[in-house]
């Protein structure tokens, strides 16, 4: 769940308000986009970020100014090299921020959205910017609930009718029925099963934490399958891995296979390729992960099926220790994820095995 959200909650139920500040448009090349958050608090601190540098510190400094007045207000910078060097930075695009004072009446929205990522239930997220100091805002679940100025909340009412089932929206402002609004579509936070609870799985487990991954460690070792190794994983289970337990993977998930050994890995890759998740790596050297694809190929596997799994796990950056490699699958899955949901640059570099010097090619 998005801290931002965990703090605003907990700062709205102690009866302090706060400023969010939301990217709700940007175009072109801006540090952070659409969807991007920070949380000003009535201290003073900040939690997260909309992108660093001037930008963020001018929108930080309107945000403490909205918390002394309570009125909310859209801002916008242009990050284009002749207005961006004006203020100290060169981007090349433009960003609006919706810089929205949040007081204690909202506790039940904010709540209903935590609650939610907590429960792994998608929502849907509509805010009326219409007149940014008299804003509403409706958190679409199982039930919706409303917040703000009640006279606009209708107007939001007859969106969710309007658009039916179709409640899917990257982070985008819509035109509707003369009303400009902020739709955004949230969803449960990628899950990464790490098979193997060793070196590796332990440098793994906080990076993908930090990243916005669910991370399920399972191995069958007690002693490398409990909490106290594993304290950022949402869950860690000690299974026999001949005969795993229904995780409900799927087509949203990412597997990573790390036993102690190549048959470990083999049993596990056995179990998990009819899932077809949408990730699925394998450590290991090239004479191991051969190994496994020979016995993989005598069982009925296909050979593309097999091949489309990531092998050896992670992108080729020469890394060599568990820490070192631990950076290397985080930052193939971030890409994946990356590629899946349409967040992937225009100009983002393929990565080569040749670009890269002293590896083993693929």
């Amino acid at each position: 769940m998005d801290d931002v959200f965990l703090r605003l909650e907990e700062e709205l139920r102690a009866g302090r308000p706060a400023a969010l500040l939301t990217v709700v448009e940007s175009h072109g090349a801006t540090p952070r986009g659409a969807g991007s958050r920070q949380l000003v608090l009535a201290s003073g601190d900040t939690v997260g970020t909309i992108g660093g540098g001037i930008g963020e510190y001018k929108a930080c400094e309107a945000a403490r100014r909205v918390l002394q007045d309570g009125v909310s207000t859209l801002l916008a910078y242009d990050l284009s090299p002749g207005a961006a060097a004006d203020m100290g930075a060169v981007c090349g695009g433009t960003v609006t921020v919706f810089c929205q004072y949040i007081g204690p009446d909202a506790a039940a929205c904010i709540g209903a959205m935590v609650e939610s990522g907590r429960n792994r239930r998608p929502y849907l997220l509509l805010c009326d910017m219409t007149e940014p100091e008299r804003w509403a805002m409706a958190v679409s679940g199982p039930e919706t609930i409303y917040c703000g100025d009640g006279r606009h909340a209708a107007d939001l009412q007859r969106f969710l009718q309007d658009c039916g089932e179709n409640t899917t929206y990257k982070p985008q402002l819509i035109q509707y029925s003369g009303r400009l609004l902020y739709a955004e579509s949230f969803f449960p936070s990628s899950r990464a099963f790490i098979f193997g609870g060793g070196h590796v799985a332990c440098a793994l487990v906080p990076l993908l934490a930090r990243v916005g991954f669910s991370c399920v460690v399972v191995d069958d070792r007690e002693d490398f399958a409990n909490a106290e190794r594993f304290p950022d994983a949402e869950s860690v289970v000690v299974a026999d891995l001949e005969h795993l337990p229904d995780f409900h993977i799927g087509e949203d998930d990412y597997v990573c296979i790390m036993t102690r050994g190549h048959v470990g890995d083999y049993v596990v890759e056995r179990q998990i390729l009819p899932l077809r998740p949408q990730y699925i790596g394998v450590i290991g050297s090239r004479n191991k992960l051969h190994f496994v694809r020979e016995k993989l190929l005598a069982d009925g596997f296909a050979a593309e099926e097999i091949d489309n799994t990531y092998g050896p796990i992670g992108l080729p950056i020469s890394a060599a220790t568990p820490e070192e490699i631990a950076v290397s699958i985080a930052a193939e899955l971030i890409a994946v994820r990356a590629r899946r949901e349409g967040r992937e640059k225009a100009d983002a570099k393929k990565w080569r095995a040749a670009d890269v010097p002293h590896i083993r090619l693929p």
